[in-house]
């Protein structure tokens, strides 16, 4: 059982392990997150997913995109966990200057990262992205229609991947029910509010 604190809530005797710090990946959010008491449980849900990923999946390749500003720190934090792979795998984001504690691991695993891989905006992020090979991953803001669509695209004609998708399942959210659907895939609305499609080829 775990217990989390923050400005808002205290929860004692709880089972939700995104927040039990003896696990990698919130004992890794707690080491780079700038704020870690801001982020929820579909955030960490996501996180959880990406961290799986690249554990589980034995591919020669993997390309990871992390559209999603606030979550930039995603790309250190991943890249710690999984730093004996760096050669299997890459990772596109914004740079992660506002959303990374200021301490020693995190700067030292930044020294580490090649600077061309932090874009400025979620189009060029989803675009790098597209234009690697083997599997690719891509987790976007709800607000990416355009983005969204054209991975969806290119996962009903030849790439293989998993598409997240932050909020999606918002009632003020756009859907890509229809669209994924006239191309043989589902997009499916998580009960954590997130959403996901994925093409195995």
């Amino acid at each position: 059982m775990s217990q989390y604190t923050d400005a808002n809530i205290s929860l004692k005797g709880i089972t939700l392990t995104q927040f039990e710090l003896a696990r990698e990946v919130p004992a890794a959010i707690d080491l780079f997150a700038e704020t870690p008491q801001n982020l929820g449980i579909q955030t960490r849900t996501l996180l959880l997913k990406l961290n799986a990923a690249l554990t589980n999946f034995k591919l020669q390749k993997i390309t990871l995109g992390v559209g999603i500003e606030q979550f930039s720190f995603f790309s250190p934090l991943l890249t710690y966990l999984h730093g004996d792979k760096i050669e299997k795998f890459k990772i596109f984001s914004h740079h992660p200057a506002n959303t990374l504690r200021k301490t020693i691991v995190p700067n030292e695993v930044m020294e580490k990262i090649d600077a061309n891989t932090f874009l400025t905006s979620e189009r060029d992020i989803s675009h790098a992205v597209l234009k690697e090979e083997g599997f690719l991953i891509l987790l976007l803001s709800v607000k990416a229609v355009n983005e969204a669509r054209e991975f969806i695209d290119a996962l009903s004609t030849n790439k293989s991947g998993l598409l997240l998708i932050h909020n999606y399942s918002l009632n003020s959210s756009p859907s890509h029910h229809l669209y994924a659907a006239e191309r043989g895939l589902r997009v499916l609305e998580l009960p954590d509010g997130s959403g996901e499609c994925y093409s195995l080829r």
